[in-house]
């Protein structure tokens, strides 16, 4: 929504735009076709980057630009990102502790591309945070203050957009996310609720092996609680009845997966 916004609004006409998408492996495939028909009904150039990750010390993240057609969908580049963070005194997986999935898959790789595009900081990010994210994640006077980073659904409009809005939105497009909140993008992403995590598996995932061999691995798991993916699996394999003592709380998920940058 925000970047059909930014595309149509007289504001940015004078902006260069650039559409980025990360893609961590672990995107299900109804996020890529979603990615697809922006492109297709809006006409939005998506620029597709995944993370290039090195074994070698001193070595940072770069990026490269894929088709789509070469995007990774077995999460190797999930793993690379592991094996790159684990390289040096941290050795373990991503966790509510050491969050750093999202950094390394997606925040690092778009800024780099964002430089080579733009210039080094010479760009804004626009971040579609709506009026449910305030104020606990920001509020209205930080993102008034804001100059690297925008707010368009925020601040844009006589009042912040709202999830309502959003409904009103996709009741209007030809097309929709066809994923249910619940599950999100990240396939099995150890951000969700054990309730949803085993709901997902429940349902089939192409990641419960992935995550098996990654535990045994690191010796490390990602999940709340220390749990292990075969919990997850257990679980899912019981009566509903039988499910009990759920985390039912869930972190919101941060991995933005369409961030757009503006040439100032």
């Amino acid at each position: 929504m925000m970047a059909r916004h930014i595309q149509t609004h007289p504001k940015y006409d004078d902006f260069q735009k650039a559409y980025i998408f990360a893609n961590t492996g672990m995107e299900r495939p109804e996020t890529i076709d979603f990615l697809r028909n922006c492109e297709k009904h809006w006409g939005i150039e998506i620029v597709k980057v995944e993370g290039l990750y090195s074994s070698e010390m001193g070595v940072g993240v770069n990026y490269q630009i894929k088709e789509w057609n070469e995007l990774d969908m077995e999460a190797k580049i999930f793993e690379q990102a592991v094996m790159h963070k684990s390289k040096g005194t941290y050795n373990g997986l991503p966790n509510s502790s050491a969050p750093y999935c999202s950094e390394v898959l997606k925040k690092i790789p778009i800024q780099k591309c964002a430089n080579d595009l733009f210039g080094r900081n010479n760009y804004i990010m626009a971040i579609g945070m709506r009026h449910e994210d305030t104020p606990h994640r920001i509020s209205m006077a930080e993102a008034r203050a804001s100059t690297k980073i925008i707010y368009p659904l925020l601040l844009d409009f006589q009042y912040p957009k709202t999830q309502n809005d959003m409904t009103k939105f996709w009741n209007e497009q030809p097309f929709k996310l066809e994923i249910h909140n619940k599950f999100g993008n990240c396939e099995l992403c150890w951000k969700k609720s054990d309730k949803n995590l085993v709901e997902i598996i429940r349902n089939g995932t192409r990641f419960v092996d992935w995550w098996k061999r990654m535990e045994v691995k690191y010796n490390d798991t990602s999940f709340r609680g220390k749990k292990s993916i075969d919990y997850y699996v257990k679980l899912s394999k019981l009566p509903v009845e039988e499910q009990i003592n759920f985390d039912i709380t869930s972190d919101s998920c941060v991995c933005n997966f369409n961030e757009t940058y503006d040439n100032e």
